[in-house]
């Protein structure tokens, strides 16, 4: 820990307290609901980095709007008061076990690859972007089953 003395020492961003200077970074999970909904399986895995050690999780991108903001299938919302609702137990979760967490807000624009709410996406260019959606959880899970 020579290299990284500082790493488990306390810190400060604005007025919140870190026991520590490890943060989890957000990561695309695709655990929600379909409608948008937190559910226990985020609690549980948010919660498992707080009592691991991590001082700060950062959430997945969370879409903030019913129209475009969708990015992809079983991606959180916090656009409607139910969906703000469902992260309750989550932050609840983490906190209990003395992690701090911040929710990220991820808006699609032009990267919709999947959105319950429209067929299209809206964003400052009119380019849509080169390339091909990503998989879905469930179908990454099933291939790396597949490849052992």
């Amino acid at each position: 820990m020579s290299k990284y003395p500082n790493l488990f020492s306390e810190s400060k961003i604005g007025s919140l307290e870190l026991s520590n200077r490890t943060v989890v970074s957000p990561m695309t999970r695709t655990s929600a609901e379909p409608n948008g909904l937190a559910n226990e399986r985020m609690a549980l895995y948010y919660s498992r980095f707080a009592r691991g050690g991590f001082s700060l999780i950062i959430t997945e991108g969370t879409y903030p709007d019913l129209t475009h903001g969708q990015a992809y299938e079983n991606q959180p919302g916090i656009a409607t008061e139910e969906q703000a609702a469902a992260w309750k137990p989550v932050v609840d979760a983490v906190h209990k076990e003395g992690g701090k967490i911040f929710l990220q807000i991820q808006h699609a624009g032009a990267l919709v690859q999947y959105n319950r709410y429209k067929d299209y996406s809206l964003a400052p260019s009119a380019i849509k972007p080169k390339g091909k959606n990503l998989k879905i959880m469930g179908e990454v899970e099933n291939i790396r089953f597949q490849e052992k």
